[in-house]
């Protein structure tokens, strides 16, 4: 016999977490170029921010699944890159990344507050890169903060 009246679950609103986020964006610059003192690698930076912009544009407008930019506030990261787009050490893209992610405001931001884990490796990115942000369910403690918040 089923209780019709149930406990709530943890994969109930508003703990549940929405679906994961996939974005194949070009390879990152390396952050060996991009950082140098003399600033040079700025250019490289805008060059892999204007086309990651065109890649998340066409995403959206996709007919087929079009992709829907929701800030996430607490995630795990899973970067893919692929050996045949780019010659970076795995860990040497990460900066420009993950500041590209906060720039379009796709995460909160990097800290330990938000990412909740990080997970970079060779494999299977048709441009490049394949970024999977999977949003963290909420907790109880952020459902509260809410509430109050709201008066």
């Amino acid at each position: 016999m089923t209780d019709p009246v149930s406990m709530p679950s943890m994969t109930d609103p508003p703990f549940a977490a929405p679906p994961d986020i996939v974005l194949d964006l070009p390879a990152p610059p390396s952050v060996n170029r991009t950082r140098r003192v003399d600033w040079k690698g700025k250019k490289q930076i805008m060059a892999f921010a204007n086309v990651a912009d065109a890649y998340v544009l066409a995403a959206r407008g996709r007919t087929n699944s079009p992709l829907k930019l929701v800030k996430v506030p607490r995630f795990e990261l899973i970067i893919t890159l692929s050996e045949q787009h780019t010659k970076i050490d795995l860990d040497n893209g990460l900066k420009a990344l993950i500041d590209y992610l906060r720039r379009i405001e796709l995460i909160e931001d990097d800290s330990p507050k938000h990412m909740r884990k990080l997970t970079v490796e060779w494999g299977r990115a048709p441009f490049g890169c394949r970024v999977t942000i999977k949003p963290l369910p909420a907790t109880i403690g952020d459902v509260l903060r809410r509430a109050e918040a709201r008066g």
